[in-house]
C-alpha cells in the first residue's frame, strides 16, 4: 500500500515538474528577445509613397537593405499589412543584383510564399506602389 501511494506521489511531482518548466519555458519565449526573434523571425517595413512612381525602391526591414534567411525557422513569406493602403508590387534580388523572384502583387491582408529562397543568401527586396502608407513584413 505504501509503494501504491509513493508512486502517485512521484507521478503528481513528476507532472507539476513538467508542469513548470513549459511555463517557464514558454516565458523565456515570449519575453526574452532574442529566444523569440531566433525561434519566430520577423523584419518589418513602414513605406510611406508619396506619390505614385514607375521605379522600384530598395524595401529597408527593421534598418536592414537586404534579409538573410539564416534559420530554419524563417517561413520566407511576405505579407501585405491589413492596414496598408493598396496593393503593392514587389520583387526579390540576390548579392549580385540578379532578379531571384520576378515581380509579384501582394494585396492587403494577405501573404506571398517566396518559393526557391535559399538559407544562408542574402536577399534585397524592391517595391513599385502608388501613393499610400504600407506596412510590410518578412516572416
Amino acid at each position: 500500500m505504501v509503494n501504491g501511494k509513493s508512486k502517485i506521489i512521484g507521478l503528481i511531482g513528476l507532472v507539476l515538474i513538467v508542469t513548470i518548466v513549459f511555463v517557464c519555458s514558454y516565458q523565456i519565449y515570449l519575453n526574452v528577445g532574442i529566444v523569440h526573434n531566433y525561434f519566430s523571425p520577423k523584419l518589418t517595413s513602414v513605406i510611406d509613397a508619396e506619390d505614385t512612381t514607375d521605379e522600384w525602391n530598395p524595401i529597408i526591414f527593421d534598418g536592414k537593405d537586404s534579409i538573410d534567411y539564416d534559420t530554419i525557422f524563417w517561413d520566407k513569406a511576405i505579407i501585405n499589412d491589413a492596414n496598408s493602403d493598396r496593393n503593392v508590387l514587389l520583387r526579390v534580388k540576390d548579392a549580385e543584383g540578379d532578379i531571384v523572384i520576378e515581380e509579384f502583387q501582394v494585396s492587403p491582408g494577405t501573404s506571398k510564399h517566396l518559393d526557391g529562397l535559399i538559407k544562408d543568401t542574402k536577399y534585397f527586396f524592391e517595391i513599385k506602389a502608388e501613393e499610400g502608407q504600407f506596412i510590410l513584413n518578412a516572416t
